[in-house]
């Protein structure tokens, strides 16, 4: 897991491929998914300023952390299928050649939305997941919890207020 150093850490690109996904900046951090999840990573990260400086924590170490703290755990479980959702969404809006804005979001929700009931299914959210490239294999228990994450409301359905809160501190 890395972070990106507060104070003079510069600024990173987040590339799924060659598009940018989105910007890292002083106090971000990122690898945590693929800790957690013991999955590859999915991204890569490049320096975007004329210098970038980030701090290491080894596996073990932040292994040793959550387990000292299941509520963080928690978090930060619920933060990297956030994350995931997000990048598998922004996936998607670049195969369908869309920009990555409000609009082309309520379209990936109307899309996403197979049978027109206006919320989507535990398994309309799985078949966001899979429009990543990598890493569309999430383990059942880990959908259920992001779907019971997203769903603020707790109704068992995911509207499209319910997606777009999942993307509001991005865009």
């Amino acid at each position: 897991m890395y972070v990106v150093d507060e104070g003079i850490g510069g600024r990173l690109e987040l590339r799924h491929g060659k598009e940018i996904l989105h910007y890292l900046n002083e106090g971000d951090s990122f690898g945590e998914s693929s800790l957690l999840f013991q999955r590859p990573r999915s991204s890569t990260v490049v320096c975007a300023s004329k210098d970038c400086y980030i701090h290491e924590m080894k596996s073990s170490d932040f292994f040793d952390m959550l387990e000292s703290d299941p509520d963080t755990a928690r978090a930060l479980r619920d933060m990297c299928r956030n994350r995931m959702f997000q990048r598998a969404t922004k996936s998607y809006l670049i195969k369908q050649k869309h920009d990555l804005s409000e609009d082309a979001l309520v379209k990936a929700f109307r899309d996403a939305d197979k049978d027109k009931s206006g919320s989507l299914s535990l398994q309309e959210v799985q078949s966001i997941f899979k429009q990543m490239d990598n890493d569309s294999e999430i383990p059942e228990e880990d959908m259920i919890e992001y779907f019971k994450s997203l769903d603020v409301d707790e109704d068992g359905q995911i509207t499209l207020d319910d997606f777009q809160r999942a993307f509001k501190a991005i865009w």
